[in-house]
């Protein structure tokens, strides 16, 4: 998954009107989002960025796109089904230098360091086809736009995980307080993964309780098996990271198993060091 990749999968999600917070409408929207990706396979290749932009892109305080997709906005808790107001796109959602930039780049080099052990993470690792000489890793800072004066940031990398010849991916998306995000576990919402395909479990991690859902997708995705881990800090800021056994458009096979246990991929996404200050 490269930088074109996110871009294409992101930017397109940027808001303006956003829908009620029920599950009905947001994966209704992930679905038609979804079709759109299978049709649109030449500009996305890995299942978390079709799974996030299906889906998952709904924890940002995002709205209405110009392909139709509506992601769920920020709201009060006063108020759980409606809005606080409508989130004010900016035209230069992604940061490509400063803070938020640095943010990115500081969520990617973690996401390498809390790579499981035996595990590689190339940077010179390219993709295949009509990604030939593209990056597989990435990270990206976008703006999800401004809700009551807050500017709302999204923060996304992504590394291939190489054991021999086989090839996984691992990814981490964070989203800053002030995203319309309930509950904790299986309960939060909404989440980055399809809830209609997903087994959702729930991991301790030191007392905090941690969402660990296992999604397999339709076969007529091409999408490998994937593994998701959720949770909500005290903040409000939300961290999802995403496991699978293979990598799109690498080249290579897949990985014979996960690459990490659900507590190890829980624990990762209560690690602060992917929480990018």
């Amino acid at each position: 998954m490269d930088e074109r990749e996110l871009r294409t999968a992101m930017d397109d999600a940027v808001a303006v009107a956003p829908p009620p917070m029920t599950e009905g409408p947001v994966l209704m929207a992930g679905r038609q989002a979804l079709k759109r990706r299978r049709a649109l396979r030449a500009s996305t290749a890995s299942a978390a960025v079709v799974a996030i932009t299906a889906v998952g892109v709904a924890v940002l305080a995002s709205g209405q796109g110009h392909n139709g997709f509506a992601p769920v906005g920020a709201k009060p808790s006063a108020v759980p089904d409606t809005v606080a107001s409508s989130p004010t796109a900016r035209p230069d959602a992604t940061a490509t230098s400063g803070p938020h930039h640095d943010r990115a780049a500081a969520l990617a080099a973690a996401l390498s360091d809390l790579a499981p052990d035996g595990f590689g993470t190339p940077d010179d690792l390219k993709g295949t086809g009509d990604f030939a000489n593209r990056p597989l890793k990435s990270h990206k800072a976008m703006s999800a736009g401004t809700v009551n004066g807050t500017e709302l940031w999204q923060y996304a990398a992504g590394t291939p995980l190489t054991k021999g010849a086989a090839v996984g991916e691992l990814v981490a998306t964070v989203h800053s307080p002030g995203s319309a995000t309930t509950g904790e576990g299986c309960g939060l919402k909404p989440t980055a993964w399809d809830s209609s395909l997903a087994h959702c479990t729930e991991v301790n991690v030191s007392g905090k309780t941690v969402a660990v859902a296992s999604v397999t997708y339709p076969a007529v995705d091409g999408l490998p098996p994937s593994q998701w881990a959720g949770y909500r800090h005290a903040d409000g800021t939300v961290v999802f990271v995403m496991q699978s056994t293979g990598m799109a458009r690498s080249g290579r096979p897949a990985l014979a198993v996960m690459p990490m246990t659900d507590q190890q991929l829980a624990a990762l996404a209560v690690d602060p060091r992917l929480s990018p200050r």
